[in-house]
């Protein structure tokens, strides 16, 4: 058989999986139900708060541990933004039974991967591993939950790291550092604008107190969701992290997220910045979406779907493919609390395509709110949706325990990936219009020009 190679290939890979979109959409309300009984998490509590959720599925002989805690970018104190995303390299630097990096040798020497990430109101650490060790992975993140240790030099250490990687990552991606900026447009309010990684001034400032501080009243039990799926038993898994974790006492109840104050900055909400690092002229948008309802957030996605994802989608294919003003487009949600914010990043020629571009996107979104979508379009996005979500919670053990212990971190539940179907089969075009009126306003729109100095 002749191997696809090039464009052939993925013209090949493109049709694969629109069929398997297709075959997996079309089916009836008997395969819904099959996935929904074949996808069944058990969730259980320990004395000390810690939330457990198992996830059997024996299909291959691994396991994939999630150890999500609810902290992130919002929990740092005010003139020490980047403590919890410092916190998160220094949870690898070593606890009462384990060495500096010892953590990554322990998963890697038995055929592990394992890695780690920081949001704006989360934290996770994860690892899959042959199915035998799911001791190890439990034993490993007890001890750093209850014994982490932390030095002065290691703190000096991993402080200046971080700097110097954040350097050199503003010098690899010149347009990064924008990314930021939008978000301080977008969210005037510090704990809510400012950057995951912090500034150097501010990582310089943080203690060795103010580690500790933040260890203890954040990486507790009563603060984490730990989610294992693969292949195990739920009886086996309640025994082996009672083992490891009942002991580790319970710490004092988390405050809610602070509440945020917007200060107005109309002013700002259109820049132009011009800087000799970067090559090509970019346009940096954002719109903040607020006063959500809870059945919002599956109307947002199916608006993200039609606007940015995917090269047919409505801005990639005005911007870039008919009208020619960008290069290179993407973008997408972005949730913070209570609040969401529409993104959207794009390189292109001159400046002056820059400002038709304003014009078009501007066109584009207010277009949402004034023109029913067709059902057509509609349709496509909805199963898009439908394919991805279903992939995400039935697919790999990774993509599976993330999401769970990200929703259960958000709203305290496990999926019903039935009722989530079915909400999402009632929705139509309508529902998309009525979002838009409501949430699209050219007041709120947020336009940031990158210009490069010639």
């Amino acid at each position: 058989m002749k191997k696809l190679t090039g464009r052939g290939a993925r013209r090949s890979r493109r049709a694969g999986l629109v069929l398997l979109a297709v075959l997996c959409l079309q089916a009836g309300p008997w395969s819904v139900q099959a996935t929904a009984q074949n996808f069944n998490p058990v969730s259980f509590k320990l004395k000390n708060g810690l939330t457990v959720i198992v996830v059997e599925d024996s299909s291959l002989p691994v396991i994939t541990a999630v150890m999500a805690y609810r902290v992130g970018s919002v929990n740092d104190p005010e003139g020490k933004d980047g403590l919890a995303y410092l916190m998160q390299n220094l949870m690898f630097q070593g606890s009462e039974n384990v060495g500096p990096l010892q953590h990554l040798n322990y998963i890697q020497n038995v055929g592990g991967e394992l890695n780690a990430a920081t949001t704006f109101d989360k934290t996770f650490f994860y690892e899959t591993v042959p199915a035998n060790q799911l001791g190890l992975v439990l034993w490993l993140e007890a001890d750093r939950m209850h014994f982490l240790q932390v030095t002065e030099a290691v703190l000096a250490r991993e402080k200046e790291n971080l700097i110097r990687n954040e350097n050199q990552r503003y010098l690899q991606e010149p347009f990064s550092r924008y990314f930021f900026l939008i978000d301080q447009i977008m969210f005037p309010d510090f704990r809510y604008g400012h950057s995951l990684t912090g500034s150097p001034e501010s990582i310089r400032g943080i203690s060795l107190e103010d580690v500790i501080r933040f260890y203890r009243k954040y990486y507790i039990p009563n603060n984490a969701v730990l989610c294992l799926s693969g292949d195990l038993k739920v009886a086996r898994a309640r025994e082996l992290v009672s083992r490891y974790f009942e002991t580790i006492p319970r710490g004092e109840e988390p405050e809610p997220y602070p509440q945020p104050e917007f200060i107005p900055s109309l002013s700002a909400r259109d820049q132009v910045m011009v800087d000799p690092m970067v090559s090509s002229p970019a346009l940096q948008f954002g719109v903040r979406l607020e006063n959500l309802r809870p059945e919002d957030n599956l109307v947002l996605r199916l608006m993200e779907q039609v606007l940015v994802q995917g090269g047919t989608s409505r801005l990639v294919n005005r911007l870039v493919k008919k009208e020619r003003l960008a290069l290179f487009l993407n973008g997408g949600l972005e949730e913070r609390g209570q609040f969401q914010s529409l993104k959207i990043f794009m390189l292109s020629n001159t400046q002056i395509m820059v400002e038709r571009a304003k014009r078009v996107l501007a066109d584009e979104l207010n277009r949402l709110k004034t023109e029913m979508m067709p059902e057509r379009e509609f349709l496509k996005a909805k199963n898009i949706h439908k394919y991805n979500y279903l992939n995400q919670m039935t697919g790999n053990n990774l993509s599976r325990a993330l999401a769970l212990s990200d929703l259960y971190l958000k709203e305290g539940r496990v999926p019903d990936i039935a009722g989530e179907l079915n909400r999402l089969e009632k929705l139509t075009p309508y529902s998309i219009l009525a979002l838009a009126r409501r949430q699209i306003r050219e007041e709120r729109f947020c336009f940031l020009t990158i210009l490069p100095r010639y």
